[in-house]
C-alpha cells in the first residue's frame, strides 16, 4: 500500500518529533560529547560533567569539604567537578598551581568576592594589579611587621585567660570563644582595640554576617553570573544572597575607624597607622578606599581563620588526652626553666618548641580553616598531572 502523507495526524507527528529530538539528544550526550569532551577521561560524579549544579548544590548542603575527601578517596588525585572544572589533591601539584609565580590565574569565582571595589588583594584576578597594590602592604604583613604587635596580642590573651577563669566551673563552647578572642586580637592589631566580645561573652551579632557571607560566596562562586544579576536587581529586592555582608558591617566598622583616626590617634602603633602611612605616599595608588578594604579584610579573613584553627587544635588535644598530657609536661618545662610565664608564650620561645609545633602543624593539616575550593584557571599550555593531561582554560 503506498504511503500517504495525509493519513499522518497532527498528534502522531508530534510525538514522532518528540521521540525523533529525544533520541538524537540521547546519542549526542551519550555517545558524541564524550568523544569531544577534553575532561572524557577525568573519573567524577556522573551529573558533575553536565553542570555546575551539582557543585552548587554541594555547597548550598555545607559538606563540600568532606564531600570531596570521599571522592579522591573513590576516584584518585584527580575528580572531575564540573564541566570545565577538576579537583586536584596532589602535593606536588599546590606549589606549581598556588606558589608565587605561577601562571595560574583566579578564576570568576573571585569576582563575587571583589564586587565592585577597585581593592581587594585577596580577590584581585588580575596578576599584574595584584603584584602592584601587594608591594604597598607586603612591609606590613611581613613576619618582623607582624611580629612588633606582639606584646598588644599577649595583652588580649591576658584578658582572655582572665575572663575564662571566671568560668572555670561552667561548660562552655571553647569554638565560639576562640573565635571572640580573634576578633578581639584583630581589633587591637588593626584599630588599637578590642571590639568587647571577650568582656561581654557575645559577638554582637557580627558572626552571622560572616558565615552568611561565607555560605554564600561558596555557591554563588559556582555560578557568578548570578551575583551580578542580584547586584543589578539589588535596588528593588535587596540583600538576599548575603555575599555583600563582607561588603556591609565590615565595611562601616573599617570606615568609622578610619574617619576617626585622624581625630583620635591610636593608643599603640597599629595596622590602620601603617595603611594610612602608605595611603599618605602613594594617595594615587593607594586611597583611602584602600585602606578601609585593607581593614576590612583584616576583620573577615584573619578572625575567622583564626578561631577555626584554634578551635581544632584544642580539640584534637582533648580527643587525644595522651598528646595533651606530651604537649603538658613541654610547657611545664619551659616554665620551670624561667622561660615563659602562665599568661603567655613568647614565639621566640615557642617556635624552639618541637611537640608545640608538631601540634600546630597537625591540627591544621587535620582541620584546614579554609572549606572551600581556591579555584585557579589552567594556562594555555596545559597542564599534566600524574599523567593526565589536564587543558588550558580548565579550572
Amino acid at each position: 500500500m503506498p504511503f500517504d502523507p495525509s493519513s499522518l495526524s497532527f498528534e502522531s507527528l508530534n510525538s514522532f518529533n518528540v521521540i525523533t529530538v529525544g533520541l538524537l539528544t540521547a546519542v549526542v550526550i551519550l555517545v558524541i560529547l564524550p568523544f569531544r569532551d577534553p575532561l572524557a577521561s577525568v573519573p567524577g560524579p556522573f551529573w558533575a560533567r553536565w553542570s555546575p549544579a551539582w557543585m552548587v548544590y554541594h555547597a548550598l548542603k555545607g559538606d563540600m569539604h568532606r564531600k570531596m575527601i570521599q571522592l579522591h578517596d573513590k576516584y584518585g588525585s584527580i575528580v572531575r567537578t564540573g564541566p570545565y572544572e577538576v579537583s586536584i589533591a596532589d602535593p606536588d601539584a599546590i606549589q606549581l598551581i598556588y606558589g608565587a609565580g605561577a601562571s595560574f590565574k583566579k578564576s570568576d569565582w573571585y569576582s563575587v568576592w571583589q564586587g565592585r571595589r577597585k581593592f581587594d588583594l585577596f580577590a584581585e584576578r588580575d596578576a599584574s594589579v595584584h603584584s602592584t597594590n601587594r608591594r604597598f602592604v607586603n612591609s606590613i604583613y611581613s613576619f618582623s611587621g607582624l611580629l612588633e604587635f606582639e606584646p598588644y596580642l599577649d595583652n588580649v590573651l591576658s584578658v582572655f585567660l582572665s575572663r575564662l577563669s571566671q568560668m572555670d566551673t561552667q561548660r562552655i563552647d571553647m569554638g565560639y570563644w576562640a573565635q571572640l578572642f580573634a576578633f578581639d586580637v584583630i581589633g587591637e592589631l588593626t584599630f588599637s582595640k578590642r571590639f568587647g566580645f571577650i568582656d561581654e561573652g557575645t559577638d554582637k551579632g557580627t558572626f552571622v554576617h560572616i558565615d552568611g557571607a561565607l555560605q554564600s560566596a561558596a555557591w554563588i562562586g559556582q555560578v557568578p553570573w548570578l551575583y551580578w544579576v542580584h547586584d543589578w536587581l539589588s535596588p528593588w529586592i535587596g540583600n538576599h544572597l548575603k555575599i555583600t555582608n563582607r561588603h556591609g558591617l565590615l565595611r562601616e566598622i573599617s570606615a568609622r575607624e578610619v574617619s576617626q583616626r585622624n581625630s583620635v590617634p591610636s593608643s599603640h602603633p597599629d595596622m590602620l597607622d601603617k595603611f594610612m602611612d602608605v595611603h599618605r605616599n602613594h594617595p594615587g595608588q593607594f586611597d583611602i578606599a584602600a585602606v578601609m578594604s585593607m581593614a576590612a579584610s583584616n576583620i573577615f579573613a584573619g578572625s575567622d581563620t583564626t578561631a577555626i584553627s584554634i578551635g581544632a587544635i584544642l580539640y584534637y588535644l582533648c580527643k587525644y588526652p595522651q598528646h595533651k598530657e606530651k604537649l603538658m609536661e613541654e610547657i611545664f618545662a619551659e616554665a620551670d626553666a624561667g622561660r615563659i610565664g602562665r599568661t603567655n608564650v613568647p614565639y621566640k620561645v615557642a617556635r624552639d618548641m618541637p611537640y608545640l609545633q608538631a601540634c600546630i602543624q597537625e591540627g591544621l593539616r587535620c582541620h584546614p580553616a579554609v572549606g572551600m575550593s581556591l579555584p585557579r584557571v589552567v594556562p594555555p599550555g596545559g597542564l599534566a598531572v600524574n599523567g593526565v593531561h589536564i587543558p588550558g582554560g580548565v579550572s
